[in-house]
């Protein structure tokens, strides 16, 4: 066909830049906003799995992939359906983590089928429509076990699963944002292919519109197939090349085409703000972590006291011994209490035996090592400052993960120990203060840790 070159060649040269712009800035983007994602999606799980809503993948071993696969999103049976959310979630994760680390997301080897299994991974977990009335049916058992965490009597894990949400609905946005610049790429590649191999072959002879359409369209049809042998068939974009060339408005469609290949500007902020380098950020979330290490020392102290002034006085044996201990009648050197707490979701509430001695020796040690760390000047600290980021963030989740269990078992302690002193009538301490205090450093430092994700997703 004749006067297409000129546009012909504005296309190639699109294509080119944009082909630059996705290898070098991008796709490495992509890549780390994945990562992000996996993440992100990780704590969550864990969150649900401490919870009792999801189960530990059984499958939690390496499996080699070779393409996506998705998990099943059919109706969830009535009954097991707890642990067919467990599974499905544990295989979106290996697809997930698949995606984040080996599936080949690179110009050369991605296609407009490779990224049709892409979009269809992130639309799996629907976090535009999260919720109960959403079609699917792995997001609304997903959302019903976050919102009966969100409507529990653990305000933390509460507060933890609701900035979850919010930067996992984010952070898919980005990804989605991402794949549909590629998808531009892959479209208009294919188109100019058709153009440089099939379109110059092309007469037509018709002379109304419609019977031109119709007859260039079989045309391009037959020209394909004998010249792009191997090729997949796309009739929508073969379709928008003819109206590109046939239709009264062809030079806007031209020009829309084009529009869809340029590169996105990097929009200034106005007085931008140095951002801070993930390590930082990590270092900022073990001081908020450290920050109550004498509220820590504190409150545990005054539980040894009120365990004193409860055990004191004691009759050797009784119903009310055998009420207050956990192991009442085995000697009384042995301190161990049966907590205690609601859990959402459950109609029993979930508990644990502690053993008072070991736990107050594992919060003496904690508040020590937060005091050391604390000062961010001793050899502790600056061994901390220079190990990997990797390594920095394993140790800010599990130092994370470890406070928020001791916060439960000094709450629990508190108010099993203020029950039985108010029943013997016997003066102690509350421990409330201390209680809050550490709680807010908890949900500070738990947002510094989504502000490291959000860092690596930039």
């Amino acid at each position: 066909m004749e006067g297409s070159g000129d546009y012909l060649t504005q296309l190639d040269s699109a294509l080119d830049q944009r082909r630059h712009w996705l290898e070098s800035t991008e796709i490495p983007r992509l890549k780390d906003t994945i990562a992000a994602y996996e993440t992100l999606f990780d704590g969550a799980t864990k969150m649900l799995i401490r919870k009792g809503l999801l189960r530990e993948d059984p499958y939690n071993y390496e499996q080699a992939f070779t393409d996506i696969v998705l998990p099943s999103d059919e109706s969830l049976p009535e009954f097991e359906s707890s642990d067919e959310l467990s599974y499905r979630i544990a295989g979106y994760q290996r697809q997930i983590r698949y995606l984040a680390t080996e599936y080949p997301l690179e110009v050369r080897s991605l296609n407009l089928a490779r990224l049709k299994k892409v979009t269809s991974l992130l639309n799996y977990i629907n976090w535009t429509e999260f919720g109960e009335g959403s079609k699917s049916s792995t997001t609304r058992a997903l959302a019903h076990a976050f919102v009966k965490v969100r409507m529990g009597s653990d305000t933390l894990a509460s507060q933890i699963l609701k900035d979850s949400e919010i930067q996992l609905a984010k952070t898919v946005s980005q990804i989605r944002t991402s794949v549909g610049g590629l998808i531009a790429y892959y479209r208009e590649s294919w188109k100019s292919e058709l153009r440089h191999t099939v379109l110059p072959e092309i007469t037509l002879s018709a002379s109304d519109a419609a019977m031109k359409k119709e007859e260039m369209l079989r045309a391009i049809r037959r020209g394909f197939a004998q010249q792009m042998i191997g090729k997949p068939w796309y009739p929508a974009l073969a379709e928008e090349v003819a109206m590109e060339e046939l239709a009264p408005d062809a030079a806007q469609r031209k020009q829309k085409s084009l529009a869809t290949l340029t590169i996105p500007t990097e929009t200034p902020k106005a007085q931008p703000v140095a951002a801070q380098d993930p390590h930082t950020i990590l270092l900022d979330a073990v001081k908020l972590i450290c920050r109550p290490h004498e509220e820590l020392s504190t409150a545990i102290a005054v539980l040894e006291e009120n365990e004193r002034i409860l055990y004191e006085s004691r009759p050797s044996g009784g119903w009310l011994r055998r009420l207050f201990r956990g192991n009442g009648g085995h000697g009384g050197e042995e301190k161990t209490y049966k907590l205690q707490w609601a859990e959402p979701g459950t109609s029993a509430p979930k508990s644990e035996t502690v053993d008072f001695a070991k736990l107050s020796e594992e919060v003496e040690k904690k508040a020590a090592l937060m005091a050391a760390l604390y000062v961010g000047s001793g050899p502790a600290y600056r061994k901390l400052a220079q190990a990997e980021e990797s390594s920095l963030a394993g140790f800010v989740d599990k130092q994370l993960n470890e406070l928020v269990v001791i916060h439960r078992r000094l709450e629990c302690l508190n108010t099993l120990f203020q029950a039985r002193a108010s029943l013997e009538k016997k003066q102690t301490r509350g421990i409330k203060i201390e209680l809050l205090t550490i709680r807010n450093s908890i949900v500070k430092a738990n947002q510094k840790r989504h502000d490291y994700i959000g860092a690596g997703a930039d």
